[in-house]
């Protein structure tokens, strides 16, 4: 059974936590930052790190501090997420940032995509990154672009602006499995795995 280590000192959060993963994963509870290096200290195997921001006093530091331990991948929760904030962390080296007390089912979700190699992040921070940092030239566009049909184009677009793909099937009056499978064939096309990586390359 996988390991999951939740680092938090607030037992709601705890709770929570533990609610949403004690049937699927084996869960450590740990309160304290040199309790956590002393337990990573001694292992070496993958470890996903369910790290409640509000524990610690400064989260950039224990970031860094985080970051010599290359087997761990970290997954930050904040009570109270928000986007700007949350967008200067992302250099940090984290997986995927959401809101503390997110639903079960995405939070099992979240982790199953981590492990699948994907990064997870709450849909205002995925918008906010989307249209902050990235604009679309149409004379300077990406080298997938001819690859795709016209509908996996528009629909490409779409995501580049931040758009959900119930939006998507809404503007195009499509199925949603129709505009799934178009976004996996763009993602194939693109050599992509996430929305923010697809998004980037229209940087």
């Amino acid at each position: 059974m996988q390991k999951i280590i939740l680092f938090t000192n607030m037992s709601s959060i705890r709770k929570h936590w533990e609610n949403a993963l004690t049937q699927t994963y084996q869960t450590v509870c740990i309160d304290d930052c040199n309790k956590l290096a002393s337990y990573l200290n001694k292992h070496t195997t993958p470890i996903i790190i369910l790290f409640d921001e509000m524990s610690v006093a400064d989260i950039h530091k224990s970031l860094q501090i985080l970051k010599k331990y290359n087997f761990i991948s970290v997954l930050l929760f904040n009570a109270a997420p928000e986007v700007h904030h949350a967008s200067t962390l992302l250099g940090e080296g984290i997986r995927g940032y959401e809101n503390s007390y997110i639903h079960k089912d995405n939070l099992l979700k979240m982790i199953e995509s981590v492990n699948n190699g994907h990064n997870w992040l709450f849909s205002d921070l995925t918008h906010y990154i989307i249209n902050k940092y990235i604009q679309k030239n149409a004379e300077d566009e990406p080298d997938f672009m001819p690859t795709l049909t016209e509908k996996e184009k528009s629909i490409a677009l779409m995501v580049a602006d931040g758009l959900s793909n119930k939006e998507i099937a809404k503007l195009e009056r499509i199925a949603l499995s129709t505009v799934k499978g178009h976004i996996r064939h763009i993602f194939e096309k693109a050599n992509v795995t996430d929305r923010i990586s697809l998004a980037l390359k229209f940087k």
